[in-house]
């Protein structure tokens, strides 16, 4: 079967963005440090959070601004809208239900794989 399409990693990107744009404003290449810092697998590149957050200002989800305070090239900073917020509602929502899937394949899997290796035995 191999390993999951490459898309699959970035299932959750929008919530992990929101989440961390609710923490506090911040720019394309600091939210993929904080994913970078916090998650154990984060599996995101540059081009998909940028993606990501395209597709979030486009839903209104978040705005920006330009900041100009820095050398260098202007910096969009980010801003999580009343939108964001419901889509967080939404999410916490989706992963815990997923969660709850997911922690009955692990138990009956887990329990199936004890039997297993008893009748081996």
């Amino acid at each position: 079967m191999g390993s999951p399409k490459k898309g699959k990693n970035y299932r959750h990107l929008p919530a992990f963005l929101l989440l961390f744009l609710a923490e506090g404003d911040a720019h394309g290449g600091g939210l993929l440090a904080v994913l970078q810092e916090r998650l154990p697998k984060p599996h995101v590149d540059s081009g998909a959070v940028y993606r990501v957050l395209q597709e979030l200002e486009k839903d209104g989800a978040v705005v920006f601004r330009w900041d100009t305070t820095e050398p260098g090239p202007a910096k969009k900073i980010y801003t999580i809208t009343e939108k964001g917020w419901e889509m967080l509602d939404y999410f916490e929502a989706d992963i815990i239900m997923r969660m709850r899937n997911l922690n009955y394949f692990l138990t009956n899997f887990q329990s199936l794989k004890e039997k297993n290796m008893n009748k081996k035995i």
